[in-house]
């Protein structure tokens, strides 16, 4: 799959409702994203992938001077154009690669692990849109969980994807791995929804998806309570730290 495979997907998924579709608000991703910024009063913020419009809005709300919010779905610019009239935010219906502008924060909130070619769309941003003292704040999918470990396994070994949308699947090493290599600073790694990642949520989360995962790839799924009933009883050992949420945020700068 390509993320241009992708863009009917999230057309239909926006014409429908995003909330039957999608089983997490953001909401604590956006919260994470607006903590890892020790003020946002008058800087000029770009966000990619902005879908309806609620982090753009919180940014406003948060002290941002403007805040240019793009996505390449018309029917998520729609909705936000309709639903939000802030004085300093921008909605468009933009591919980021058109944008040639320059700005303090440039956000993407759950969007790089959908890009064909995920780091080097970041490294295209942050020397393109970044200015000198500007920051990347983005956040991503992460899998250093009882979670992340199941769905790697199913990925990696045996083809199953956890996600139809999800082309990659990052985690903090490959953002150590990636500011090293182009010389960039990897300033704070904070992550989110522990629970999703080792808790009753991840039961819930599993109990949903990895049936139907494997059902879809042709495999046995009669056995999947077994490991759910092991699961429950062993993620209350598992010891979370700020790289062991279902959702990490990163700051990067030049």
């Amino acid at each position: 799959m390509k993320n241009i495979d992708l863009h009917e997907k999230y057309e239909s998924i926006y014409t429908e409702g995003s909330l039957k579709y999608f089983s997490i608000t953001g909401f604590s991703m956006s919260k994470l994203i607006i903590n890892l910024m020790p003020s946002w009063n008058n800087l000029d913020v770009l966000e990619i992938g902005c879908g309806e419009g609620r982090l753009a809005a919180m940014l406003s709300f948060a002290g941002a001077k403007k805040v240019d919010a793009i996505d390449y779905s018309i029917e998520a610019i729609k909705i936000a154009q309709k639903t939000l009239n802030l004085e300093n935010v921008s909605f468009s219906c933009t591919d980021y690669r058109t944008v040639n502008k320059r700005y303090d924060v440039v956000v993407l909130q759950g969007v790089l692990e959908h890009f064909d070619n995920s780091f080097e769309a970041l490294k295209y941003i942050i020397e393109t849109n970044l200015k000198d003292d500007g920051r990347v704040i983005l956040t991503t999918p992460s899998f250093l969980n009882p979670r992340g470990y199941v769905w790697m396994t199913l990925q990696l070994l045996f083809d199953v994807p956890m996600s139809l949308t999800d082309i990659n699947f990052m985690c903090p090493f490959d953002f150590e791995e990636f500011c090293k290599d182009h010389g960039y600073t990897l300033e704070e790694i904070k992550s989110t929804d522990q629970d999703w990642g080792s808790g009753e949520l991840s039961i819930i989360d599993l109990s949903k998806r990895l049936p139907n995962a494997l059902r879809d790839a042709g495999m046995d799924n009669s056995k999947v309570n077994r490991l759910l009933e092991w699961l429950r009883k062993a993620v209350k050992y598992h010891r979370t730290d700020d790289f062991s949420g279902a959702i990490v945020g990163y700051k990067i700068s030049k």
